[in-house]
């Protein structure tokens, strides 16, 4: 199945040029990625009309999820077995120049991160609209996914693994006693220092649309200069 997915979309990509620049362009951009399934949790935070401690609980267990979303799958691609992206196998012809993408020969395939986080965001939002959460997942997949598997980042079952994974775990996250009870202490901060708490609010918003990556980078720089 994921040869022929991948083999079916790779011989349209060849033909349409235009149309894979718009996919180039999509995966490059963290604005049109995740910077459209954050806004939507600003959204439900200041919308009155969704106002609600019940909805600020599930927004700030979104967050939480977020986090762990993120630990999850960079932990998964490094103890999984190597999986080498469908882009890098011969059999396929791509034609894109990958050696200007230096960073799909070095990490797996499977599971797609982007899959485990942005699902996982999707899944915090559905909780509190289900037809927003609707328009959320099928955002993730088409606009965020699929270009993945489009342009042979992805094998399908990369990203369906990757979006089982984060939905089972903002659901699991959301029925904890504990994350329950941390997510209105928050809010009790939220309330008693609004300045804090906003900023740390914009700068793990801005973490989650770009997938965490600063975040990883400084973890990454201090690790190897400690060992």
């Amino acid at each position: 199945m994921d040869d022929f997915i991948t083999s079916t979309l790779n011989t349209f990509a060849q033909s349409s040029d235009d149309f894979t620049a718009i996919m180039f362009l999509i995966v490059n951009n963290s604005l049109v990625k995740g910077g459209v399934v954050v806004a939507g949790l600003w959204y439900f935070w200041f919308s009155d009309k969704n106002k609600s401690p019940q909805n600020y609980e599930k927004i700030i267990i979104t967050l939480f999820s977020s986090i762990i979303a993120i630990v999850i799958g960079r932990s998964l691609d490094n103890f999984l077995p190597y999986r080498a992206r469908p882009i890098l196998d011969p059999e396929f012809d791509f034609t894109y120049q990958i050696d200007k993408i230096s960073w799909l020969n070095t990490l797996t395939s499977f599971p797609s991160d982007h899959a485990i986080l942005f699902f996982s965001l999707a899944t915090g939002i559905f909780l509190i609209s289900k037809k927003w959460g609707m328009l959320s997942y099928a955002y993730v997949f088409f606009i965020i996914c699929f270009p993945r598997i489009y342009l042979g980042f992805h094998y399908f079952t990369d990203i369906f693994a990757g979006a089982i994974i984060g939905i089972m775990i903002t659901l699991l996250i959301s029925g904890l006693p504990i994350t329950k009870r941390l997510s209105k202490k928050v809010i009790l901060f939220s309330e008693k220092f609004p300045g804090i708490f906003y900023v740390f609010f914009f700068i793990l918003s801005y973490q989650m649309a770009t997938l965490f990556r600063d975040s990883r980078r400084l973890i990454s720089y201090m690790i190897d200069g400690i060992f």
